[in-house]
């Protein structure tokens, strides 16, 4: 009785440990699997000092490359290394912009010539105005009417602020095409006022040369009076020697 009793202890006792075992080998068997699957993803994952230094090459590589195509774009061909078409487009253009600046400088000369001839020329309203008023100042009975100092000025205005007024003047063709210079201006006083009227004809040398110039002033405390300043009936006219 004794031997069976610890036969069937035996039994149980074996069976027990077996199932223990099962269930331990099969609760370790599912671990072991994931750590097995976490070592090859470990693996098979890159690092992340290597994926820094890759984006840090990547980055590196960038500029030298952008840097490499801008060389290529700035960099300019040769004359020997032009083709046929590349070289009569490259002188075209190049002909070209000189034609234009050169119309330019001619266009600039032009217009500054005929400012500085209209302003200062022998021949240019200016100068005529300047030189008919000197000679009225000068002329001693007109000094004592009109009276010293003596201004001269355009057209008269209204408008005090107006200073500077246009001088009237015009040029005309006689009967035989030659041109004659008319002009009107204003000249005042301490003492009186007038109006000075010229006529100017371009002589052989194509100059102008005075046929008159007179001042007319008011009648008012005195009667009014013509006064000549310059009066030449052959001006225009070839001299003629001997005479």
């Amino acid at each position: 009785m004794t031997t069976l009793l610890q036969t069937a202890l035996r039994s149980s006792w074996n069976a027990t440990s077996r199932a223990c075992l099962t269930s331990s080998a099969n609760r370790s068997l599912p671990q072991s699997r994931i750590a097995n699957a976490f070592r090859t993803q470990q693996l098979h994952k890159p690092s992340l000092v290597s994926t820094r230094r890759g984006l840090a090459t990547d980055h590196s590589k960038k500029p030298f490359a952008s840097g490499g195509a801008l060389a290529q774009h700035t960099e300019k061909k040769q004359w020997k290394d032009l083709s046929t078409s590349e070289k009569v487009a490259t002188a075209t253009k190049t002909t070209t912009n000189y034609a234009v600046i050169g119309a330019g400088v001619v266009l600039v000369s032009i217009i500054g010539y005929a400012i500085v001839s209209e302003l200062f020329g022998a021949n240019s309203d200016t100068h005529v105005f300047g030189d008919a008023l000197e000679r009225v100042r000068n002329h001693e009975k007109l000094k004592d009417i009109i009276g010293s100092p003596m201004m001269g000025h355009g057209e008269p205005s209204n408008s005090k602020r107006r200073r500077n007024r246009r001088i009237h003047s015009q040029v005309v063709l006689d009967a035989e095409g030659k041109e004659h210079l008319l002009m009107r201006f204003y000249v005042e006083g301490p003492d009186n006022e007038g109006v000075a009227h010229l006529e100017m004809v371009k002589d052989q040398r194509n100059k102008w040369e005075y046929k008159y110039l007179f001042v007319d002033i008011p009648g008012g405390v005195r009667p009014a009076e013509r006064v000549f300043v310059e009066y030449n009936k052959f001006a225009g006219q070839p001299q003629i020697e001997g005479k």
